[in-house]
């Protein structure tokens, strides 16, 4: 059986056991960040003497995304604080997998039972979360402003922060940390494409999995400087009066996020705040890989058929074909968007949603995911990337198809009334099939590297720059070679870039 009480670097800490796994919840990671630390970096935590119950979740990061629709009662700045699953037995040396939560850097929590990490753990991993630092306490650079009040990229040092301390105290938990695999989906995939380019946190992880993250998620000096003046804006605050904005209460803070990201509309091509270039993020993440930030990582990297369906309800990605000639007129890009047209309006490649969100799709997504595998399986890494194409009927009857977040219920499996209503009129044998191959294909990656084994009815090879062979998770997998190539080959070909406002 294992031991309930485990002595971490820190003090203490005492967990429980609930069928048949032990649980410790709300293990400190850092420092409260608040006070003199509010808009400041991580801070190393500080020890304890008695032992501590870790029994309850720590309180949820307060939230700045769909916040009028939630519970906020267990909302607090004082949420640096991890969790831990694992079997109730004696094994040590487990694989570590460490769950980034999704979100937009805005909202979602850890805490939530959709990410539990009891399948996991049943499977023999040991899973661990961590909340960190949301919207304009986590990712608004307000340092442009004033360097001495404020640090950027507070919510990338969260994620840094909490995996030192997997790296320094997991072994007593019977992790293995040097087996550690980052995971993430959206915002947490962009956040593990973000470590993966982080000088300060190589070395903290061996494999990566990134779902639906976005790669090129850090802003420019430009793009972030529009944003963090719409912030300002709405709260009448000039910019040599930013110090303000560190004794604002968090409705407030809230209600200026809400102005920011109900304004994005109006820059097509910009989207909500994210990480910026600074210290932790030096060179933008094609250099930085290309020059070995992730050397020895292993890696899947992932998408969903039709991504853009979601952010298309909210209008959180370009909408019409005059919202993408605006965006390329801003970046003085004009003679390039017949291309775009041809190819998206005229011809009608690039998906099967409409030329619009086939567009933000490849955009947002696709073009930055492929480019991330290119440049590491040229480093002669291993990678292994798929597409998520099946489409449960509920999102199909609305047009949603293979949307953005789909796959979590075949990652994790666990209940949610959000989730499984999406999934709801899907053949239970379709689901579990999916299930199989997606959750089981990430066990075996966790512990050994490599996703195949007897749960997949297809061999999924590595992938290369020529033949760019992708899984294709449906009710039957499959393996295609290629299966972009006109996409690629247009904006490597034509366009010669998807990243823009620099």
């Amino acid at each position: 059986m294992t031991e309930l009480i485990v002595k971490t670097k820190y003090g203490q800490v005492e967990g429980f056991v609930k069928n048949g796994i032990s649980h410790w919840l709300g293990i400190p990671y850092a420092k409260p960040p608040l006070g003199d630390l509010r808009f400041r970096r991580a801070v190393e935590c500080e020890p304890w003497k008695e032992v501590k119950d870790c029994t309850h979740f720590g309180g949820r990061s307060c939230q700045f995304k769909l916040h009028f629709l939630l519970d906020k009662s267990t909302d607090t700045e004082d949420c640096l604080y991890l969790n831990i699953w694992r079997k109730n037995n004696d094994e040590k040396k487990l694989p570590v997998h460490v769950w980034i939560h999704g979100g937009y850097l805005h909202c979602m929590s850890p805490n939530d039972p959709l990410y539990s990490g009891e399948n996991f753990a049943k499977d023999g991993v040991l899973f661990v979360s961590f909340e960190y630092r949301l919207g304009p306490l986590g990712c608004y650079n307000f340092s442009i402003y004033n360097k001495e009040a404020f640090d950027s990229n507070c919510c990338l040092s969260d994620e840094i922060m909490a995996l030192k301390w997997v790296k320094e105290n997991i072994e007593a938990f019977g992790g293995d940390p040097n087996n550690i695999t980052i995971n993430g989906e959206s915002a947490g995939g962009a956040s593990v494409l973000a470590l993966m380019t982080c000088p300060s946190a190589k070395g903290l992880f061996q494999k990566a999995i990134c779902q639906s993250g976005y790669p090129d998620g850090q802003h420019s000096a430009r793009s972030n400087k529009l944003l963090m003046d719409m912030f300002l804006e709405y709260l009448n605050i000039k910019p040599e009066e930013a110090e303000k904005i560190r004794d604002l209460d968090i409705k407030t803070l809230q209600s200026a996020t809400d102005y920011v990201l109900q304004n994005l509309s109006k820059y097509p091509g910009i989207y909500w705040p994210s990480f910026v270039y600074d210290d932790l993020l030096p060179e933008d993440y094609c250099t930085s890989l290309k020059n070995g930030s992730a050397d020895g990582v292993k890696l899947i990297i992932g998408t969903n058929k039709n991504e853009s369906t979601f952010f298309n309800i909210f209008h959180e990605c370009t909408k019409n074909k005059e919202e993408i000639q605006k965006m390329f007129e801003n970046n003085n890009m004009s003679d390039k968007f017949p291309a775009i047209e041809e190819f998206y309006f005229n011809q009608k490649k690039g998906g099967d949603s409409s030329p619009t969100l086939n567009f933000a799709k490849d955009y947002m997504f696709l073009l930055g995911s492929l480019e991330v595998a290119d440049i590491l399986s040229q480093n002669k890494q291993d990678v292994y990337m798929y597409r998520f194409d099946f489409m449960p009927p509920i999102p199909r009857l609305f047009g949603l198809k293979s949307t953005h977040g789909i796959d979590i219920k075949t990652t994790f499996n666990m209940p949610s009334l959000l989730v499984d209503s999406l999934w709801f009129l899907t053949r239970p044998s379709s689901a579990q099939l999916l299930y199989k191959y997606m959750h089981y294909s990430w066990i075996n990656f966790i512990k050994t590297g490599n996703p195949n084994g007897d749960h997949l009815n297809t061999t999924w090879e590595k992938y290369d720059v020529e033949k760019r062979k992708t899984l294709i998770f449906d009710r039957e997998t499959s393996l295609r070679e290629n299966p972009e190539k006109e996409i690629i080959d247009l904006w490597k070909g034509t366009i010669k870039t998807h990243t823009f406002y620099k």
